[in-house]
This record gives C-alpha cells, sequence and structure tokens, in this order.
C-alpha cells in the first residue's frame, strides 16, 4: 500500500445532519459567516408571523438568559419556505402562534425569490471551484452575504405552549451534551 497521502478538500465539508438539531432563530439569522451556518435538518420555535406575500418565524426570548444577550421576541426572523396554513398539522396554527418548524436549512436568493436556494455544502462546494484566488472567493463570499439570507425549507409544522420554556429546557440540555 502507498504512503501517498491524498488531500481532498471535499473531506472538509460540512456533513448532512441527519437527526432534527433543535436551533434558536437567532443562531441561524444572527451568523455572520454562512459557510458555518447548519447544514442539513433543524427543528426551530418561534412565533409565527404572517406577511402578505410569505412567512417568517420570529425569535422567542429566552427569559433566563443575562440580559445582555436576550433579544425580545419578534427582534430577528427567519424566512419560512414551503409554509401554508393548508399544511400544518395543527389545526389552530395561525399568525401569532408559537410553534416548532422542522425542516431543512437554506440559503435563500432575496434578490431574485424563485431563484434555486442555496445550502451550507453547496456554498463550500462553489468555492472550492473558483480559482485560488482568496480575492475572488472573498468577493464572491460578499455578494452571497448581500443576495441571500438563511431560510428554513418547512416540513413539519405544529403549535406548542410555553415557547420560552420549552427552549429554555432545549438550551439545558444542550450545555449537559457538551
Amino acid at each position: 500500500m502507498s504512503d501517498i497521502e491524498i488531500n481532498d478538500p471535499a473531506e472538509n465539508f460540512p456533513k448532512y445532519c441527519d437527526f432534527f438539531k433543535y436551533l434558536l432563530v437567532e443562531e441561524l439569522v444572527l451568523e455572520p459567516d454562512y459557510r458555518q451556518i447548519h447544514y442539513g435538518k433543524c427543528a426551530v420555535i418561534g412565533r409565527l408571523c404572517a406577511i402578505p406575500d410569505y412567512f417568517k418565524l420570529e425569535n422567542v426570548t429566552v427569559p433566563h438568559l443575562p440580559s445582555a444577550y436576550r433579544l425580545p421576541t419578534g427582534a430577528v426572523s427567519l424566512l419560512l419556505l414551503n409554509f401554508s396554513y393548508d399544511n400544518s398539522c395543527t389545526e389552530s396554527l395561525a399568525n401569532g402562534a408559537y410553534c416548532i418548524m422542522r425542516g431543512e436549512v437554506v440559503l435563500c436568493n432575496v434578490q431574485k425569490p424563485n431563484s434555486p436556494t442555496l445550502t451550507t455544502r453547496g456554498l463550500h462546494e462553489q468555492l472550492l471551484q473558483l480559482e485560488d484566488n482568496d480575492t475572488v472567493r472573498s468577493t464572491f463570499l460578499e455578494k452571497v452575504q448581500k443576495t441571500h439570507k438563511p431560510a428554513l425549507s418547512v416540513w413539519h409544522s405544529s403549535r406548542i405552549d410555553q415557547a420560552e420554556e420549552l427552549i429554555q429546557r432545549r438550551l439545558e440540555i444542550r450545555l449537559l451534551c457538551n
């Protein structure tokens, strides 16, 4: 067997998360580097907000966080794709309802809404195809930051009660697992 080491850049690509990882709206919306955004399935708790042409999921205040890290409910929001009241599994899901959305994280081109979405892995693949020029890669990333926003392609949704407490418990479980 050969001692030649093959360095495949694809091995460093993000791996698809095949379980519904619990994330905060803030973790997706406020991530400054789109290369670091979650890749795969997730579950996000928030408050449903209906805008005339689209739906979004607003963050929910976590009362037990230190005030320096606590955002008021509705301070940031995540665009919801493929969601409608008709495909909700809960009859009482309406504007302003607290709910949990399960789906896949994507980057949506907000300047061209009907264009294909991009995943974190897709972003890595496009960067790999660019020449080994940091300026070109940086320009590409800046363009994506201006044209795309994190979104959730919704597969399943349901109404929940006590959203703040549920988020708090999920965060505590996350701390215990780390």
